[in-house]
């Protein structure tokens, strides 16, 4: 078995030269450790967590390689194994003008758009990471407006601020590519307060968040989408081809099956007060049997 310090210095030894250490678990075969990948944010990290430990469960050596600013070049150049992420936001990368928005012809898209090498995991159904419109309860009794759909036809006459909620990954550029919605002018704003604060104040109709709302939503209404017209973005594995066994990949699939928008909201609220992402993604994976 091995030790926890070796743990450690196949871990540092990784993270240092991006590549893949080997561990000798007594009499057994190597085995390389199977590097996840993580950018900065803690959506990022909390879930590279979550699928390097739910693997090494199955007895698979891991390690995580955070911080890394360009991920999916560290998967395609093989200096990782594993990277989270969310389909929407790869099928922008990889096939912007596909006209696929609900989950499951995202999922479809996707699969259609993987490179050479490249597979994905089974997508968490429960987690939707679409961007979140928001406007003044004022303007929503007003203009009789509470969904995306109701919205399109104004678009053209609004003026529409975005930015970014702290924690969560960075996807598309701000704002959202949203079906038959073009804003007159957009802004960007530093946080979720000050976009509060002008749509409050009158200086935007229309404020645009990337992912689940939370407090920056208070007193504000969350428009709904029901039918997708802002593309869907589920978390999912991708890794390279071949690279595990039936066992490791069944691991894979049951993290999306638990997987929720309110699940990893939290795991990032607690990433983001303090909480180590490895004993946050630890106590969800106790919680959830896995």
């Amino acid at each position: 078995m091995v030790s926890g310090a070796v743990r450690r210095k196949l871990a540092a030894l990784l993270v240092t030269t991006w590549a893949f250490a080997t561990v000798s678990c007594g009499a057994d075969e190597p085995r390389n450790v199977v590097a996840v990948g993580a950018d900065s944010s803690a959506e990022s990290l909390v879930l590279a967590q979550i699928y390097a430990q739910a693997l090494a469960r199955t007895g698979t050596p891991t390690a995580v390689v955070r911080d890394s600013a360009n991920p999916q070049a560290d998967l395609d150049a093989g200096r990782i194994a594993v990277l989270p992420a969310r389909d929407g936001a790869l099928l922008d990368r990889w096939n912007p003008a596909a006209p696929a928005r609900t989950p499951e012809d995202v999922v479809a898209a996707v699969n259609a758009a993987l490179p050479q090498g490249l597979s994905a995991s089974d997508a968490a159904d429960g987690t939707d990471l679409r961007s979140r419109l928001l406007v003044t309860e004022e303007f929503a009794a007003r203009d009789t407006i509470r969904t995306l759909a109701a919205l399109t036809p104004r678009c053209a006459d609004l003026t529409a601020g975005y930015t970014e909620l702290p924690g969560f990954t960075r996807t598309t550029p701000a704002p959202a590519t949203i079906a038959d919605c073009a804003f007159a002018t957009t802004r960007h704003y530093p946080d979720p307060q000050a976009l509060g604060k002008a749509l409050r104040d009158g200086e935007i109709q229309v404020g645009i968040v990337n992912g689940p709302p939370a407090d920056a939503a208070a007193g504000l209404v969350v428009l709904d989408d029901p039918k997708y017209a802002l593309r869907a973005q589920n978390i999912l594995a991708l890794y390279r081809s071949g690279h595990f066994d039936r066992v490791q990949l069944k691991k894979l699939n049951y993290v999306a099956g638990e997987l929720t928008t309110e699940g990893l909201t939290d795991l990032v609220r607690q990433v983001r007060t303090g909480t180590d992402p490895a004993i946050a993604a630890r106590a969800w994976l106790d919680a959830h049997g896995l």
